[in-house]
């Protein structure tokens, strides 16, 4: 009995030190060797030494972003330091001594290396990509026009261009076998366009209405509020209103005091007058049969209109609204005369909202296109 436990001890103490035996001279051979079966980015690495390894890493690598023929380097201070620590898993860490490092590498626990580890640092690439975005996008530039000199003078747009950030990362992140990578750039249209503006031609309203020039403070906020108005672009779609447009009417914005009516009385206040603009506005829009959106009367008779034509406004409280129905932009043109205010709406004519016949206004238009009223 005690010959065979004997034998068995001595069996037991032969494997031990074979296995020991066979574990160092595995590690002697494959210490500095990647794994057998490991793959970075569809190449097999298996065997490579670290600083093999970490060659054909750093070269997979995308180093610059390119736009045209504009390069911008990209560093991956971050990336290479993640690069770092993951080869310090794949590659047993070594003490100085050879025995020590053995045995730690016996008991080193096993570690599933997973390539979906080692990626781009997305906060270190979003940055860079963000500063490159400064340098390569491009405002666009919107199309104008205005009523100026008894014409419609009109000035070209153009496109910007604007660096897709998410789409370029997504690109930069997955890229492994091209240095550099080609900026994902979006075309930016301008709003309005050249052709946009191109449209704008047809006259839809025109109306005019006068005022006693001797009254100055009056005068002087039916000129201010004409020129709020003036040249001003409306989309199709969209809803103009009164109030926003002129804004408040305050004396650090150069209004005065002048008549205005509340509750069926007459009295001074900021901004008196310029409820002949929204009507005269008003009258405009009627001709040009845009949809009415908001619009209140005065409680008394006004001279400039017809009873009940009017539209008055009070900042905050009463708007004129309307919407522009039309098939394109809609341009106003609001300009004073000496005792006058003309009104007109330029755009694009259709069924509903035919070319103006002949300009008119209250109580008299003016006697052609091209002439002012008297």
């Amino acid at each position: 009995m005690k010959k065979i436990r004997f034998l068995i001890l001595v069996l037991l103490l032969q494997l031990c030190v074979t296995l020991g035996f066979g574990a160092v001279v595995s590690y002697g051979k494959t210490r500095d060797q990647a794994p057998s079966g490991l793959f970075i980015w569809g190449q097999d690495i298996s065997y490579l030494s670290r600083e093999q390894v970490s060659a054909q890493i750093r070269e997979k690598l995308p180093n610059a972003i390119t736009y045209e023929e504009e390069v911008y380097p990209l560093k991956w201070e971050r990336t290479n330091a993640a690069i770092e620590q993951w080869l310090d898993q794949v590659y047993p860490p070594t003490t100085g001594s050879w025995i020590s490092d053995v045995l730690q590498n016996l008991t080193r626990p096993l570690i599933a290396f997973r390539i979906d580890d080692l990626s781009l640092d997305r906060e270190e690439g979003i940055s860079q990509l963000q500063e490159f975005s400064r340098k390569i996008n491009q405002p666009e530039r919107i199309a104008t026009i205005e009523f100026v000199d008894g014409q419609l003078k009109r000035t070209n747009g153009s496109t910007g261009i604007e660096v897709d950030i998410e789409a370029t990362w997504l690109k930069l992140s997955q890229e492994h076998k091209q240095e550099r990578v080609e900026a994902v750039v979006n075309i930016i249209q301008p709003q309005p366009s050249t052709y946009d503006i191109a449209n704008i031609g047809d006259v839809l309203g025109d109306y005019s209405t006068f005022f006693n020039p001797h009254e100055d403070q009056r005068t002087n906020n039916v000129r201010l509020a004409a020129m709020a108005l003036n040249n001003r672009l409306i989309p199709p779609g969209g809803v103009f209103s009164f109030n926003e447009v002129v804004g408040e009417r305050t004396a650090a914005s150069g209004y005065s005091p002048a008549i205005v009516f509340v509750d069926r009385s007459m009295i001074r206040d900021i901004g008196g007058g310029i409820c002949q603009d929204s009507s005269t506005l008003y009258q405009a829009v009627r001709q040009a049969n845009l949809a009415i959106v908001e619009r209140h009367t005065h409680s008394l008779p006004v001279s400039y209109v017809i009873r009940g034509q009017d539209a008055t406004v009070s900042y905050g409280i009463l708007d004129f609204r309307f919407r522009n129905d039309t098939q394109g932009y809609l341009l106003i043109s609001a300009r004073t005369g000496t005792n006058w205010l003309r009104v007109r709406l330029f755009g694009i004519a259709d069924n509903t909202h035919p070319k103006l016949q002949k300009p008119q206004g209250y109580p008299r238009g003016p006697e052609s296109w091209n002439m002012d009223p008297k």
